[in-house]
């Protein structure tokens, strides 16, 4: 954003913003993917954790849609159901997903930064729950 908003290095920003952005993706997968061996990683328990992911965030933006819708029926209208939707910790896609959903019902509703707080409250509950859940497994003895 500095880089962006002084204008001086327009041609770094637009680097920074898109090519080596790609160019870092890129060399992290192949570092990760290079690691890895199919029939290390390819298991049943695998392919579960990434069903249990899956459904865990379709639940998840249906219930904050659902909250949104309730939150606006209780305020008489004044708060976008939209942005229950960016509660969940995909950090800063669902905001924007919210942002151009809601533009393209109505042009003038810009959603983005309310989305990106409810999206960055989504951030701290997701560490608040996983921290909870590993203390109650550690009390218990599983790990």
């Amino acid at each position: 954003n500095f880089m962006r908003e002084s204008g001086v290095v327009a041609r770094l920003t637009k680097a920074s913003e898109n090519e080596i952005a790609n160019i870092v993706t890129l060399f992290l997968g192949l570092a990760i993917g290079a690691t890895m061996e199919g029939h290390a990683f390819l298991k049943p328990t695998t392919l579960a954790i990434f069903g249990l992911g899956f459904i865990a965030i379709c639940l998840d933006t249906v219930a904050g849609v659902g909250f949104g819708k309730l939150v606006c029926w209780l305020t008489g209208g004044k708060v976008n159901p939209l942005i229950g939707a960016a509660g969940i910790s995909a950090y800063p896609m669902a905001a924007r997903v919210v942002q151009t959903q809601g533009l393209r019902y109505n042009k003038k509703n810009h959603l983005l930064m309310h989305a990106a707080g409810a999206n960055t409250g989504g951030q701290i509950g997701s560490v608040v729950a996983a921290a909870v859940m590993l203390s109650v497994l550690k009390g218990m003895g599983l790990i």
